[in-house]
């Protein structure tokens, strides 16, 4: 009779460890991820709308951040845990010394496009990159702020074609709902922006993409960096602390990319973005359509090494980091 006590009451005990030991390990952990205005961050909105993240235990909370190096500012003070954005800004950043791990890619093609207003002539465009550069010489710019990874990729455009910085004038304009109205209005005469801005282009005939190195076009330092161009970067005491998160959240992302990928769900995809961002009207529709087929190529959470460390090279060559930098040490791919 003793035995059979202490045998129900080790195994009641047993029973209640499971079960805090379940809700422990059901508890829903917060990911505070950085978006862009526009079409953003694709692969987490619709892993947030469609259930992805609550299934793997996460609650995928999009913070819009419209430039990288502020999303990286905004990371290490601890107020986002996932940052997305260009390669370079987090070499950079790590180069300065930067606890940070990369844990897989946002998108894989590059994110920014070179675009002329509908004003500003370009007579070497059917020559393509890098005739075409010389026609923005003397020109104003926009690139989404200083120091971000537009401006970087565009001093490498103008490098590529015998160019320097100096031969144009860089304006930041933010994001594509404020870059917009700049060209336009003629405020500027070129644009190194994101989409949903070859959209805009596309539908609104305001500019025209003339440089697009998701299509291979530009110098080999910038369409190398296809397969990693936008990584989604945490910092490393995360990394460490919150593996299992880090694995839940690799798992939400690419059943994300399956299916954005599968062109059957088009349409389904279309009305998640228009549900996070819509431009009212029959021109803005298909503005974001056009952008969000442009885009869809690109989106993918595997990340190519190769192609991280071409982007650290060319940041070493051309002195916009001091050292040799080995971006092995960055990757936490899961």
């Amino acid at each position: 009779m003793k035995f059979l006590f202490s045998t129900r009451i080790k195994t009641a005990m047993g029973i209640a460890a499971l079960t805090l030991g379940s809700t422990v390990m059901a508890q829903t952990e917060t990911l505070r991820i950085q978006d862009y205005p526009g079409l953003g961050n694709i692969l987490v909105r619709v892993a947030a709308a469609n259930g992805y993240c609550e299934k793997n235990g996460l609650k995928c909370e999009l913070k819009t951040i419209p430039a990288a190096p502020l999303g990286i500012q905004t990371l290490m003070a601890g107020d986002i845990d996932v940052a997305f954005g260009p390669a370079e800004v987090v070499i950079q950043a790590a180069n300065k010394g930067a606890d940070l791990k990369i844990i897989g890619s946002g998108s894989r093609g590059n994110i920014f496009y070179l675009m002329a207003g509908a004003h500003t002539e370009t007579p070497n465009s059917a020559k393509g990159y890098p005739a075409v550069m010389a026609d923005l010489k003397g020109k104003k710019i926009g690139v989404t702020s200083r120091g971000s990874g537009a401006e970087f990729q565009l001093i490498d455009m103008l490098k590529g074609a015998g160019m320097t910085g100096s031969d144009v004038t860089i304006v930041p304009v933010g994001a594509p709902n404020t870059a917009l109205p700049a060209i336009a209005n003629k405020q500027i005469d070129a644009l190194m922006l994101f989409s949903p801005m070859d959209g805009f282009c596309e539908a609104m005939k305001v500019c025209r993409v003339i440089v697009d190195p998701r299509k291979g076009e530009g110098p080999k330092e910038i369409t190398q960096l296809n397969g990693a161009a936008g990584p989604m970067t945490v910092r490393g005491d995360f990394a460490q602390k919150k593996g299992p998160v880090l694995d839940a959240f690799a798992k939400a992302m690419r059943e994300s990319e399956s299916f954005v990928q599968n062109p059957a769900n088009f349409n389904a995809l279309l009305k998640i973005v228009n549900d996070t961002f819509k431009i009212e009207g029959p021109t803005g529709a298909a503005a974001v359509e056009a952008s969000l087929r442009n885009a869809i190529t690109s989106s993918g959470f595997s990340l190519d090494p190769k192609a991280l460390q071409a982007a650290a090279d060319y940041l070493q060559k051309t002195a916009q980091i001091d050292k040799t930098f080995d971006t092995s040490k960055l990757l936490q791919l899961r």
